[in-house]
């Protein structure tokens, strides 16, 4: 008997917390639970407002159909077996869920999204180019091995055929070294088009800040909360480094995962200034923002990489540059306990959350999946 009763009040005393969550979410509807500052966070975080009339009915997005052929052609690689789409899935949000980029360049290295990557000013982990023209050609040489030569010349023997005034440089006087710049605009502007689409975590800020606190039950108690660690300068830190709406301020930060074989920051400014495809070789140096103000040295470069994009990493199975961590406890984790500094210079303070700080944490991030259709709410 006492058994019996013993039992059912320990029911009941574990739906507490489960009952005061649900209180929460149903009396806040319209009590703003954030600050005047945080709200300019969340603002900040928020894509444009444009973006919202797209989640209303498909993620399709205009293609520019030669940048996007010149994208998926494997033609484009030494041994005509990969081309960007192998290291961008479009069905993966543009990401490389299934680490083929290591096959493809033989060292442990993570392909980020593509998504938005327009906005930005610097490309790949060391930041070796500064547009997307460049990035492109630097991978299609790099990484697919495919010389400028051979790139100008299946281009030109595949598609100079075609009625496009947008190869009519096959058929130029153009240097051979125009004729490729062209082919990385191509690529680029296709590449441009591949931008973000809305999340639950802009529906809910959206909801919040433009009408009139609505929407508070968008995201749950958790989830929330663990927003309000994200906003938290001074618990994590984390908008810091992952600010705006693509949640990364494009920085270059150590934090430790640097190793000697790495490129870093530093040998990415090398290689940057050795390259024959960039701003300052192609057009007047006053028209190169990122090369007039980008610092060439400095001990904080030593070990740091480029700041990647929080938004879709819900499917991802390795995270950081090199993709040392399998999920995201495991990068929460090092960054309570980060070791392995390889430099003087670090960027990160270990950090101290409770582990269902970190639960919420990781809630949270993933309301920034994309695309969220409203009509799935409505």
């Amino acid at each position: 008997m006492l058994r019996a009763i013993f039992s059912k009040l320990t029911s009941q005393i574990l739906l507490i917390p489960t009952v005061i969550a649900l209180y929460w979410l149903t009396t806040i509807n319209n009590t703003p639970i954030f600050n005047k500052q945080q709200e300019q966070l969340l603002s900040q975080g928020m894509l444009p407002e444009n973006q919202r009339a797209l989640a209303k009915t498909s993620e399709e997005r205009i293609k520019i159909d030669i940048g996007e052929q010149l994208f998926n052609d494997t033609r484009l690689s030494k041994n005509n077996d990969i081309a960007c789409v192998t290291c961008h899935n479009p069905d993966d949000n543009f990401h490389d869920l299934d680490n083929v980029t290591a096959d493809v360049t033989g060292r442990d290295v993570k392909a980020p999204s593509l998504r938005g990557v327009h906005e930005q000013s610097w490309f790949f982990w060391d930041g070796r180019a500064d547009s997307l023209w460049s990035q492109s050609l630097e991978a299609i040489r790099n990484e697919h091995g495919l010389s400028p030569q051979e790139t100008v010349s299946r281009v030109c023997e595949f598609y100079g055929s075609q009625n496009h005034n947008e190869l009519a440089f096959c058929h130029s006087n153009d240097s051979e070294e125009q004729k490729y710049k062209k082919i990385g605009d191509l690529i680029a502007r296709y590449i441009a088009t591949i931008d973000h689409s809305w999340s639950r975590f802009d529906e809910y800020v959206y909801q919040y800040l433009i009408n009139d606190h609505k929407g508070n039950t968008l995201l749950s108690y958790d989830e929330i909360e663990g927003l309000k660690l994200f906003l938290d300068r001074k618990k994590t830190g984390c908008i810091d480094c992952h600010s705006g709406s693509r949640f990364s301020n494009d920085g270059f930060y150590a934090i430790g995962t640097g190793v000697n074989s790495d490129s870093d920051r530093i040998s990415g400014i090398e290689k940057y200034l050795s390259s024959e495809y960039s701003c300052q070789k192609w057009n007047d140096e006053t028209d190169c923002i990122e090369y007039i103000y980008m610092r060439k040295e400095g001990e904080d470069l030593a070990g740091a990489f480029k700041v990647p994009s929080l938004r879709n990493i819900y499917k991802a199975n390795s995270f950081m540059h090199d993709r040392r961590f399998a999920t995201l406890e495991e990068v929460l984790h090092y960054y309570m306990y980060p070791t392995g500094y390889m430099y003087n210079y670090v960027d990160v303070k270990p950090l101290r959350m409770s582990s269902n700080q970190r639960k919420q944490l990781i809630a949270f991030l993933n309301t920034l999946n994309e695309p969220y259709y409203l009509l799935e709410v409505q």
